[in-house]
């Protein structure tokens, strides 16, 4: 009686968080203030230089059915007492542009896929490895949603959640630069390169593991990322600057092994 009552204060304690996590990425699925739109003329057709992919997934992540213990279903109870139907419906008016890949931004390797530190770390590097230059924002939108993975805490139409993971970077405080923001940068040759990056399973996570729930997505898990961002532009010295985020990680919409379900707590200092 005394081990139940143990674990039904940690689940007190960690469903919150979760919820939190439910809520952030939600949000994250609210249309932006500025959509996606194609490339401004005189530049590179995306179509002439990505592989686009169907309007759906053929392929299906893996899903399993937890026991249903008096934990399992308790949490379940919170997360379903707290979701959002009302951005579960603005979340289909996002437009973002359909899964791809390009020469700028390329599949991750299959070798990367099949761990979850190693998905993260190479995510983490195609993400903030960009030449404003010679990409554009909706080429990292159609990268982020090939990359995509399914949020499976919510009840999220499935349209929805093909658009999880680029609705989190587009939400603010946003990783992505908006289409103005991305335009000048490119005017001014800007470059993102990341390094000294530390991935560690987040403290939400393991807390809401060790109270013997258990996701449906047997390949989900939570990150804490940091490292440093050099910012170089062709009129100034280079700016370093320390980043952190969380990422949270799943069976992948498009293709096996991981994909990303959201970044979130997007921090610059």
């Amino acid at each position: 009686m005394g081990a139940f009552r143990s674990v039904r204060m940690k689940l007190l304690v960690a469903a919150p968080l979760v919820v939190v996590f439910v809520v952030v990425v939600l949000l994250a699925l609210r249309p932006p203030s500025e959509s996606p739109t194609k490339r401004v003329s005189g530049q590179t057709s995306l179509t002439n230089t990505h592989t686009a992919l169907p309007a759906s997934p053929t392929y299906h992540p893996l899903r399993v059915t937890p026991p249903q213990t008096a934990v399992e279903r308790a949490a379940n109870a919170i997360i379903a007492q707290n979701q959002n139907p009302g951005s579960f419906t603005s979340s289909r008016a996002a437009r973002f542009p359909g899964a791809a890949t390009s020469a700028v931004f390329p599949p991750i390797d299959m070798a990367d896929s099949s761990l979850p530190s190693m998905y993260a770390l190479a995510f983490t590097q195609e993400l903030l490895d960009v030449d404003f230059a010679s990409a554009t924002r909706r080429e990292l939108l159609a990268w982020a949603s090939y990359n995509n993975a399914p949020n499976t805490l919510a009840n999220i139409p499935a349209t929805a959640n093909l658009k999880i993971l680029p609705g989190s970077l587009a939400a603010r405080p946003a990783l992505l630069p908006t289409k103005t923001q991305w335009a000048t940068m490119a005017a001014s040759r800007t470059r993102w390169h990341v390094s000294g990056l530390v991935i560690s399973v987040s403290p939400i996570w393991t807390q809401m593991l060790s109270t013997g729930w258990q996701p449906v997505d047997p390949l989900m898990v939570m990150y804490d990322v940091s490292g440093t961002l050099t910012v170089t532009t062709s009129s100034r010295a280079p700016v370093v600057e320390s980043i952190f985020f969380a990422l949270t990680l799943g069976g992948a919409s498009w293709h096996p092994g991981y994909g990303a379900v959201a970044v979130n707590n997007w921090t610059v200092n």
